[in-house]
């Protein structure tokens, strides 16, 4: 009876399963023939015959169902005739498509796994025997379930630590007077003293041996692991040999060539496209003269190579622009792209390197490789610091100082595809950088680089250049020639970057304040910005604190304007500013390079007259000097190190070595030129206080004079200043070429 009664429960489940799998295969094949998931999911609606013999058919790879007009089931030969028919009726004839192909085999395979998988699951043995079983304790067997007499048998299964005890169904009961169940299970502290234990334990019943429970030990066999384990097994194989049938369909080739790949930017000068990405010419270059004269050449080789090739000429390999940040490297890069009319390939030099090895050097071979079949072509790589820098010289890949193994593979790489072995001619490689000391020997040598084309910081033509080439872009109430000259003074040490961003903010200036032009104050107002940030009137000064920034920015000007070798000033102010300065006195340079150390000298006194009369007039001093002091420190150190002009130094020169460089000189050497550097400040504020003390009376009256008129202007000009105090000392003068900054950010937080 109880064997019927489980085989009746075994098909009853089986059969169960059987339309659980019939519901989910009917509705497989649609999920996935769909090529995306809908917003909203909702059951495919079945369509309507057209007419009363309009069959509507479903295949499915196990099931044949159909229907006809009147909803009623057909039979397998007429869904099966009407299938054929819409094969090969008007749908558009058998489908050919391998991908298709692929998808009814997977489909196939996934059916026929979650069958085997079910069928399995639900046959497989229960050690059990499908009886659930109570969980107890070791001292509730021992103690409770054991002196019963009701346990006939136990199972157990040393894999798990565990023993299935079977009672008798005879509606006894334990000890607190619960009705024992058929089966329990309990956890084994050590399945070899199992038996010991319950033996012992039966013996202290008083049970003879004749009556001793039954024990038995089975490997349990975890036919569901084993049966998960074959089924994503085969899913595996499965799938892998359909790869294999269809790699046609599905090539992984492609997909490592599309990541091997580099991503440069390739422009057809003669196509549509690229005439319209490549708008910049020379003409619209403002300064860089002689760099533009140096590119031009490579201009005139790539149109006209026959000229340079009958005198027995060569094309330069390639040419390195540097120079600092913002003064036109690129837009020299895009105006060549513009005028050699040969097809221009970009690349950025951070997008060689990536974390899969070798990929970076890929990149290199199919860069070069693009750019060969486009000859006479153009590679341009931005920022070739990211891939150039110098190969470790140590041990290893990688070493102290050097680049990593991977950035050392790309940079070989490099160096074989512009003049190895293999390399070919017709492509010329321009490159810029802001580091060029970082770069590796071998990839600045002629034959690679042949040519280094610098691009320093614009002169005062240059800068007069581009102010009228930017203001040309914006409404001005006035011609730019009549502001070029003097914004040109007024912006030393600004790159191209910085006057094309200072014009842009005064149009902003002036579309802000709801102008229909822009005028000459808020073009200056855009020169402060970009110099100190914006005004930050809201950062309010007790009275105490704007009188001691007052004299110190007054103590610059007084200083400077006393010495021989410093020039007017431009520019006095109190404002605070979003760089954290609460003033700063800003200076008319002259376009000079040589300095001679007299010179030097009074910029050093002039650096520190504000600290000094901080001093004399309030007899204390603030933290408002910190800038100050770093640049009078800095000066003072390449004064004794760099310029050779310490007598105790004597006519030597050392690098500026930093962090853990080796420095090539001795600890004693290096004490030297701080004792050095330390005298030479001391004698320059020394020398600014006895100024200041011989010319007392005109710290009390020329200095008050300024001060207050800052305290109530807040700015002060050129004019105004020479108002107060009258003319220079020693004529009129030409600021050297610095921008003071007061009272950083250390001051008054």
């Amino acid at each position: 009876m109880h064997l019927l009664l489980k085989s009746g429960w075994i098909l009853h489940r089986t059969q169960a399963f059987h339309t659980s799998v019939n519901r989910f295969l009917s509705v497989l094949p649609q999920i996935l023939n769909a090529r995306q998931f809908p917003q909203r999911r909702s059951r495919p609606k079945r369509e309507e015959p057209t007419s009363s013999s309009e069959k509507n058919v479903y295949k499915n790879p196990w099931i044949e169902i159909s229907w006809s007009s009147k909803g009623h089931r057909e039979t397998k030969e007429d869904a099966k005739q009407a299938s054929e028919g819409n094969e090969n009726g008007g749908g558009g004839g058998k489908d050919d498509d391998p991908r298709k192909k692929l998808m009814e085999k997977m489909k196939r395979w996934l059916a026929i796994s979650l069958f085997a998988y079910g069928v399995l699951f639900m046959l497989s043995p229960k050690t059990s025997g499908g009886v659930t079983a109570d969980k107890i304790s070791w001292s509730e067997f021992i103690n409770e379930l054991l002196p019963t007499g009701q346990i006939y048998r136990i199972i157990v299964l040393p894999e798990q630590d565990i023993a299935y005890l079977y009672v008798y169904d005879t509606g006894a009961k334990n000890s607190r007077g619960e009705r024992l169940a058929n089966m329990y299970r309990v956890g084994i502290p050590s399945v070899g003293r199992f038996e010991t234990e319950v033996r012992a334990a039966e013996a202290a019943l008083g049970l003879p041996p004749e009556h001793w429970t039954q024990i038995e030990y089975k490997r349990s066999e975890n036919i569901t692991q084993w049966m998960t384990i074959i089924f994503l097994g085969g899913l595996l194989i499965g799938g892998f040999l359909l790869f294999r049938k269809f790699k046609g369909s599905f090539n992984m080739t492609d997909m490592m060539s599309n990541m091997t790949k580099g991503k440069f930017t390739i422009i057809d000068p003669h196509s549509a496209e690229g005439k319209k990405q490549l708008k910049i010419k020379f003409k619209d270059v403002a300064g860089c003269s002689e760099a533009k004269v140096e590119v031009r050449e490579f201009v005139d080789y790539l149109k006209n190579p026959g000229r340079f090739t009958k005198l027995g000429a060569k094309l330069p390999r390639g040419a390195l622009l540097t120079g600092p940040p913002g003064c036109g490297k690129t837009l020299l890069a895009k105006a060549l792209a513009a005028e050699s009319t040969v097809p221009f390939i970009s690349m950025n030099g951070s997008e060689f390197v990536e974390v899969i090895g070798g990929l970076g050097a890929s990149r290199i071979r199919g860069l070069f490789k693009e750019a060969r079949t486009r000859a006479p072509c153009i590679i341009y790589i931005d920022e070739i610091d990211a891939i150039g820098r110098k190969r470790s010289e140590g041990k290893g890949a990688g070493g102290f100082g050097g680049g990593s193994g991977e950035e050392e593979q790309t940079l070989n790489q490099l160096l074989v595809e512009m003049d190895g072995m293999g390399s070919g001619n017709g492509v010329v490689v321009l490159a810029s950088t802001n580091r060029a000391d970082v770069l590796d020997k071998a990839l600045l040598r002629p034959g690679r680089f042949d040519r280094h084309i610098s691009i320093d910081l614009p002169t005062m033509l240059e800068r007069k250049d581009m102010f009228e080439l930017y203001m040309r872009k914006i409404k001005l109430d006035h011609a730019p020639q009549e502001y070029s000259q003097r914004l040109a003074a007024m912006t030393p040490g600004f790159s191209g970057a910085d006057i094309m961003n200072v014009c842009n903010e005064s149009a902003i200036r002036a579309a802000s304040n709801k102008k229909h032009v822009v005028t000459i104050k808020d073009v200056e107002y855009a020169l402060d910005r970009v110099l100190a940030g914006s005004e930050k009137r809201s950062r309010s000064l007790v009275e105490e604190e704007r009188e001691v920034v007052a004299y110190h920015e007054a103590g610059h000007a007084l200083v400077g304007w006393m010495l021989e070798h410093t020039d007017a000033l431009l520019k006095v102010t109190i404002i605070p500013r979003t760089s954290a300065a609460l003033g700063f006195a800003q200076y008319s340079p002259r376009d000079k390079k040589l300095f001679a150390k007299e010179e030097l000298f009074d910029r050093m006194c002039m650096m520190l007259g504000g600290r000094c009369a901080e001093n004399l007039k309030f007899g204390r001093i603030t933290s408002g000097a910190q800038d100050d002091l770093q640049k009078v420190t800095k000066s003072a150190y390449a004064q004794v190190k760099l310029y050779g002009m310490s007598e105790n130094v004597g006519p030597l020169s050392f690098p500026n070595t930093e962090g853990f460089q080796i420095k090539p000189y001795s600890k004693k050497f290096a004490a030297v030129f701080d004792q050095e550097a330390s005298l030479m400040v001391a004698k320059a504020s020394e020398t600014t206080t006895k100024l200041i003390k011989d010319n007392m009376d005109k710290l009390e009256t020329v200095g008050t004079k300024i001060a207050q008129a800052l305290l109530k202007r807040e700015v002060l000009n050129y004019e105004d200043v020479k108002q107060l105090i009258g003319k220079p000392k020693f004529g009129d003068k030409h600021l050297v070429d610095m921008v003071e900054m007061c009272c950083p950010k250390t001051m008054f937080n």
